[in-house]
């Protein structure tokens, strides 16, 4: 596969650069690849922008001279940003391998007479206890800044 067919298919990394959109492209790259850490990890990055909206709608705007809990939202809205940048091309550098690789990765039909060993593998449930874990101490961030 050459280079303009590689940024092409890599097109939602953009969307990890923009506020308010960071975590739409972990989204549409979990839809299209069947993977729900995928999206997941996008909904825990589209969150603390989501809960900022819904306080700012409810409470307005930071007050002159008053501290204000939203600002604390929208710091660890602006670090979930940061590593979302970061993630989300070391997942299209992943991404790159595999399309230049497709025959080592695409499934190839086996005959039901196979004798060799197919080796189970187990789900990880990793990646969603690492966004549960991002989801409680965001919790605990609010509840200190209220």
């Amino acid at each position: 596969m050459n280079a303009f067919d590689k940024i092409k298919k890599s097109w939602w990394v953009i969307l990890s650069f923009i506020m308010f959109l960071n975590g739409f492209g972990f989204i549409y790259i979990g839809v299209k690849y069947s993977n729900r850490n995928w999206i997941m990890e996008g909904v825990m990055y589209e969150l603390p922008w989501f809960i900022y909206l819904i306080y700012f709608s409810i409470f307005g705007g930071p007050q002159p001279g008053i501290s204000h809990p939203s600002s604390l939202i929208i710091l660890f809205a602006l670090i979930l940003l940061f590593v979302s940048v970061i993630r989300s091309v070391w997942v299209a550098v992943k991404l790159y391998d595999i399309y230049d690789n497709e025959e080592k990765y695409t499934i190839q039909a086996t005959s039901l007479n196979s004798t060799k060993d197919v080796k189970n593998t187990k789900d990880s449930n990793s990646g969603i206890a690492c966004c549960l874990c991002i989801l409680i101490i965001f919790i605990i961030f609010v509840i200190i800044a209220l």
